[in-house]
């Protein structure tokens, strides 16, 4: 939670950026959508889950991180070989990377004093987010909590628009954001020592999509409104000191409002509605044999439909179920997981068109670890995992653009790793280092690629790629003189590579949007109740398209932030002032081509915290 607090991020999407090996597609500003993509698998591999039961979209696969507020999480984690949890739904196990959300919601469970949290952002570009949480205990073991955050921003940044010799300075047009998300969430200590979590969350958002500014030409009209709902819940239980059990089940219900009022058309423009509706249902147990050796097994079940309001469209619905399977095995040293997941994908057109045939497809993993010396400061590491993904509802029947016959992508991933972490003095309190090298074989990818703007997509089976990469992560931390400092860094160097046919002239080529070069920095110094510090990303040059050249290449890109916090402290609560300085170089740069981000601009927060 401290890490997240130095980044000051605005939404998860924005502090994902910081985890190596990630890459977030961003399309700019605060109301930019935000997707991310581990290792270059690409956004549909990657589940979210958020207080232990998954988020789903089947419409494009691709959840948004924008709507995921910074403000009342407690952890972000990224997996890659799988969490170790045997107790994971199935669902989040079958994925080939799982980011982990968790809240403040239940973080206790002990019937306590009443908390509270209060907070008010404002910064550049006209841009409010004012935000409120409360913890309220019922009666010994039942406490309510919600929390709220409004967002409003224009989104007016400068850009200078290039082209050739000439250039313009404008501003960003059609980038205003208005969104709410709120929570209400009930965590309760039931007489059999089983405890029971229910959350109601709704998220509502109405934004403009800025357009890709081509030939001095920004004007865009777009506009996309979210209205979503959900209920969901997670009832665990200890049987005995053995065993566990975990049943969740979810309800969520995701309206989006695509309109366009320049497309061609007898109507005078679009306006698509789409409805997508999903019933989430997951058991797990797990059960310590031995001392040493444990199993877990997880049974997910899903009913998905998506309705639209355009015409011929096919109405599609899907049942999914996943079936999984894992052991763990620890002595001494040693340390070894296994797991095999099974999933079944049955597809149904409720109106016009042809369905896609019925997927039934088997996935193993293992990871093993060794810790020399027990207590050593070194651990080795290695996995290999399956990886499956069915294309999506967008993908398959997507008027005009979707293809029923569109192949699922299957992937097979290996790494080997190192760490070494050792606790020190005072002036070296802990250090730590990781490596990790990797490589994925990536049959029939499909690419995904924003077309005439941010909603309409173009899908493409690449064939055959390979990744390959190395991830290194130093953290450092300590204590001179009365500071305490802190240091991370991260990079990644990865080569991501077409090699599909020999005779194409993108044959081993890099993907689209996949720099050889990308990392993070962060640095802070603390003294008494001040705090301030630095964050920076970069990443290397990258491609817009397959064929590697000269036109199609976007140049690399740097930016550093800067913060200073003071923290004042009364009897009953604590007040947090800070400011900070976002891209101070003013780097002008896109993730997305003609898809400009923002360059320099302030923020100032205050924070009131009784939590």
């Amino acid at each position: 939670k401290a890490r997240l607090k130095q980044i000051q991020a605005y939404s998860v999407g924005d502090a994902a950026k910081y985890f190596s090996g990630a890459l977030i597609k961003d399309y700019g500003g605060t109301g930019g959508l935000k997707t991310i993509s581990v290792r270059s698998l690409g956004a549909a591999h990657t589940a979210i889950v958020y207080d232990g039961v998954p988020v789903s979209d089947l419409q494009s696969g691709q959840i948004d991180l924008s709507r995921f507020s910074n403000s009342f999480i407690q952890s972000l984690q990224l997996y890659q070989s799988g969490s170790d949890d045997l107790l994971i739904p199935a669902r989040a196990a079958a994925a080939g990377a799982l980011l982990s959300i968790k809240t403040v919601a239940f973080d206790t469970y002990h019937a306590g004093s009443t908390k509270w949290q209060a907070a008010i952002k404002a910064g550049s570009f006209n841009h409010l987010q004012p935000s409120a949480a409360l913890y309220l205990p019922v009666s010994k073991n039942v406490a309510i909590s919600g929390s709220a955050e409004a967002l409003y921003s224009k989104g007016n940044y400068p850009v200078n628009i290039n082209n050739g010799n000439l250039s313009e300075k404008t501003r960003r047009n059609n980038s205003e954001i208005r969104s709410l998300q709120s929570e209400v969430n009930l965590s309760a200590l039931l007489p059999d020592s089983s405890n029971l979590q229910v959350k109601l969350g709704t998220y509502f958002s109405d934004r403009g999509l800025p357009g890709p500014i081509v030939f001095f030409n920004e004007r865009s009209v777009q506009d996309l409104y979210n209205g979503d709902a959900y209920l969901q819940s997670r009832w665990n239980k200890s049987v005995g000191s053995k065993s566990r059990l975990v049943v969740s089940g979810k309800y969520q219900r995701n309206l989006t409002r695509y309109r366009d009022p320049d497309f061609p058309n007898n109507a005078g423009g679009l306006n698509n509605r789409y409805l997508q509706e999903e019933g989430f249902l997951s058991a797990a147990a797990s059960r310590d044999l031995s001392s040493k050796f444990s199993i877990g097994a997880a049974s997910d079940l899903a009913y998905t439909t998506l309705s639209a309001n355009t015409a011929n469209y096919t109405a599609p619905a899907r049942w999914t179920s996943w079936n999984h399977v894992t052991g763990k095995f620890k002595s001494g040293a040693l340390q070894a997981n296994s797991s095999l997941t099974y999933q079944h994908v049955t597809d149904i057109t409720r109106a016009t068109g042809v369905a896609s045939p019925a997927r039934n497809v088997v996935t193993p993993s293992v990871a093993v670890s060794v810790k020399p010396g027990v207590s050593g400061p070194w651990l080795i590491r290695a996995f290999y995992k399956k990886v499956f993904r069915v294309p999506t509802f967008n993908d398959l029947y997507y008027t005009l653009v979707g293809n029923s016959s569109l192949k699922p992508e299957f992937a097979d991933h290996y790494n080997v790793g190192a760490t070494y972490s050792t606790a020190g003095d005072r002036m070296l309190r802990t250090f730590s280092a990781g490596l990790d090298a990797y490589h994925l074989t990536v049959k029939d990818k499909i690419v995904a690629a924003p077309s005439r703007n941010l909603f309409v997509w173009t899908m493409l089976n690449l064939g055959k790629v390979h990744v390959t990469g190395v991830d290194l992560n130093t953290e450092l931390s300590g204590l001179a003189n009365s500071l305490a400092w802190y240091l991370r860094i991260a990079y990644t160097w990865q080569r991501a590579i077409d090699v599909t046919d020999v005779n194409s002239p993108s044959y081993k080529n890099r993907i689209p949007y996949t720099p050889d070069h990308s990392g993070s920095g962060m640095f802070s110094l603390g003294f008494s109740n001040w705090k301030t510090g630095y964050n920076g990303i970069f990443s290397g040059h990258r491609f817009t398209l397959g064929e590697n050249n000269d036109f199609n290449k976007l140049p690399a890109w740097m930016t550093h932030d800067f913060f200073i916090t003071r923290n004042i402290q009364y009897s009953i609560f604590e007040v947090e002032l800070r400011a900070s300085v976002i891209n101070a170089g003013d780097a002008r740069y896109d993730i997305v081509r003609y898809y400009p981000m923002p360059g320099r601009s302030f923020q100032l927060s205050i924070l009131f915290n009784h939590l």
